[in-house]
């Protein structure tokens, strides 16, 4: 079997929906930001412009706090039930919340009622993109391509600024169609309702286009999906510190920078006399003119690596503070539009270089499959919520507290991140290399083989299977795969003629290895399709390395111990799933007994008496090896000499919690369902999982 590939066109419609819906997010969160001093006026009206103004970014960050609690929300969503319920839900939530604020009377109908109302709405918006984004950046990843992982989750992150930029041009845009008084008045809700409609319309459109990642779908299918990823990622070492080195080595230190950036640079103009129209234009059409960027780096750090392009991003950044906020002053009065687009597009360029493709990449890489969600989206909304969206209030803070801006800015948006940037610099490692799949591959499933020589007799084979337990051996000639046995296959070859000397190589299966890099869900559909209960896996040079038997895929005893703590198991009767019984009596001689088993295939019979028809005993094909591969003239003799008489049953009206617990208790894997000591049906282990 060949490894899994993906390539760009199979990538390409995925990547235009998630980024559709993440660009909309984006809008309706930032619609606030562009109009915050408009709003001050509307909900937190002050003799004081500067506590207004205050008041309004306040408003403004309680929508960025509140983004890691909607990681966590939409993170456990996204985690156990699915990247697209999580996303959706999240859209969704979002188009409330901007509507909301689009209908919301202000201060001068509502009065206190009104600011409350703002901060409410704000909440739900920051629930949602905390929720969404995180989702957005899972999901696209999980369908990406390792060596352009950085590359195509860079178009993923070109939304927040494009989403800024879009939101400034639809101020602008409204501005001039009413006119700035009637714009301040009441034009700019038309911003929120336009951000909103165009929100729905889009999450209907992912309702319909959204498929499931492959990664989610091979979790839920060999059943590894949390229902706790939060506790997870809380009470597990290993990713604690994960979490704790991206959010403040990496993600919390270019916080700051991306909204010095992409946001508050146009407040900064403002006080320095550039009119507020001018700075919009000039911050949307910088974010236009290098949206390139995030793109390149991300496909740069599939070249040279995630950790020297985020350094850079984050330690070059920092230092261009300084000398482009110190030059500003010398363009203002009057405007030089040249000079000041340079000034912005200096900054906005920066942004591409930390805030790309090499950060999402390298977020993915970080954090296992069945808990990405859940990592990703409250890491990063810990960095840039809490940290970013922080700056426009921790600017205006300390500007009131120093009464210098330029030492402001350069205090929270350069000395901070570059102190929060060493653990990164000294502790971080390169991610770039590591699959996604990693985790779910063959390889990681693979147990140690039972590795047998294709001259072995059937006989003896049986023997070494029955001594290592092993229900799959693989047959090996010269170094050479050539197939594998089971105790179901060598019964076949002993009831079709074969006898307890032919060699393996003659009644081998011929099934095809598994690479130990492929998909585990592959290898499972391989096993199924060949009917088999294990499939070797080898190294790309053909070397075996073990075997993947489905039972300990699917860690059937962990489930079944997590079942019988479920309450519905204790409502659910034997007789709503217990299957048609195939039995035996037990005057039929061994040989027929085997050719039963191997042509219903099937692993267990009931024995029941020629006399009474009451159940005596049962038998299993594990039992049928031990008793031919000791003496091959067992096989004429009835099977009563040989039954397991010391039979476990159940009843029809027995529940299926006591079936689990008599699975776990005496370690079997089927059981007779009797009714006065009658068979009327069997039941299984995987019968019991189905239900579980």
């Amino acid at each position: 079997m060949q490894e899994e590939k993906a390539h760009f066109k199979d990538v390409l419609p995925v990547a235009i929906v998630s980024w559709t819906g993440a660009l909309l997010e984006w809008l309706d969160f930032y619609t606030y930001a562009i109009l915050a001093k408009i709003l001050a006026n509307i909900y937190f009206p002050s003799h004081d412009p500067v506590a207004s103004l205050l008041a309004s970014f306040a408003a403004l960050a309680v929508g960025f706090l509140f983004r890691p609690l909607g990681a966590l929300m939409f993170g456990k969503i996204g985690d156990q039930f699915g990247r697209k319920v999580a996303f959706l839900t999240a859209v969704s939530m979002m188009m409330i919340g901007t509507l909301g604020i689009a209908a919301l009377p202000g201060y001068a109908t509502l009065g206190i009622i009104a600011s409350i109302g703002i901060f409410v709405l704000r909440i739900i918006q920051g629930l949602a993109l905390g929720g969404g984004y995180g989702a957005a950046i899972t999901y696209l990843g999980e369908f990406t391509p390792d060596h352009q992982r950085g590359l195509i989750t860079g178009f993923l992150f070109t939304t927040p600024a494009f989403g800024m930029a879009i939101a400034a041009n639809l101020a602008s845009a409204l501005q001039s169609h009413f006119g700035i008084e009637a714009f301040n008045a009441y034009g700019w809700r038309w911003c929120f309702v336009i951000a909103g409609i165009i929100v729905f319309l889009v999450a209907l459109i992912i309702h319909f286009l959204y498929k499931e990642t492959p990664v989610f779908t091979a979790l839920k299918q060999i059943r590894r999906v949390t229902s706790a990823p939060i506790k997870e990622l809380f009470t597990n070492k290993h990713y604690l510190w994960l979490f704790i080195l991206a959010w403040i080595g990496v993600i919390g230190a270019h916080g700051p920078i991306w909204y010095t950036n992409q946001l508050y640079i146009k407040f900064y103009a403002n006080d320095l006399g550039v009119p507020a129209k001018l700075s919009n234009q000039l911050l949307a059409y910088a974010t236009y003119a290098v949206l390139w960027t995030y793109l390149f780096f991300g496909w740069l750090s599939d070249k040279i690596g995630r950790r020297a392009v985020l350094l850079f991003g984050i330690y070059g950044n920092a230092l261009l503070f300084p000398i482009t906020f110190h030059l500003m002053k010398n363009y203002v009065n009057p405007p030089e539009t040249t000079a000041l687009f340079l000034l912005f597009a200096a900054g906005t360029f920066m942004n591409g270089i930390g805030y790309s493709g090499a950060m999402s990449a390298m977020l993915l890489e970080l954090f296992p499959a069945k808990i990405r969600t859940t990592a990703i989206g409250f890491t990063y909304n810990m960095g840039y919520g809490v940290f970013g969206g922080l700056t426009p209030f921790m600017i205006t803070l300390l500007f009131k507290v120093t009464g210098n801006h330029y030492f402001s800015v350069i205090l929270w948006s350069t000395i901070v991140p570059m102190i929060m940037g060493l653990l990164y610099l000294f502790k971080g490692w390169e991610t770039k290399g590591e699959r996604l799949w990693e985790e779910l591959s063959a390889g990681k499933f693979a147990h140690e083989a039972l590795i047998l020589p294709g001259n072995m007799s059937i006989g003896e084979a049986m023997n070494e299977l029955q001594k290592k337990g092993h229900r799959v051996a693989i047959v090996n000639e010269n170094g050479r795969y050539l197939g594998i046995v089971e105790e179901r296959s060598l019964l076949k070859a002993l009831v079709s003629g074969h006898t307890i000397n032919t060699p393996l190589k003659e009644v081998k299966l011929e099934v095809d290895a598994v690479l130990d890099s492929a998909r585990i869900i592959d290898a499972i559909v391989l096993i199924q399709e060949n009917g088999v209960k294990g499939i070797a896996v080898v190294d790309k040079n053909g070397k075996i390395l073990g075997y993947v038997d489905p039972r300990y895929v699917f860690n059937e005893v962990a489930l079944i111990t997590a079942g019988i703590k479920k309450p519905f198991t204790e409502r659910i009767k034997v007789e709503e799933f217990m299957n048609r019984p195939f039995t035996v009596n037990d005057n039929v001689s061994v040989i027929e007994v085997a050719k039963l088993i191997s042509e219903k295939e099937i692993g267990f019979l009931p024995v029941v008496s020629a006399d009474t028809g009451k159940l005596v005993g049962v038998i299993s094909e594990k039992d049928l090896m031990s008793i031919l591969c000791c003496n091959i003239e067992n096989k004429d003799k009835p099977i009563k000499e040989f039954m397991i008489k010391d039979v476990i049953t159940v009843s029809p009206d027995s529940t299926l919690k006591e079936t689990l617990e008599k699975f776990i208790d005496n370690k079997i894997r089927h059981l007779p369902v009797v009714r006065d000591n009658r068979v009327v049906g069997v039941v299984s282990v995987k019968d019991a999982l189905k239900l579980i």
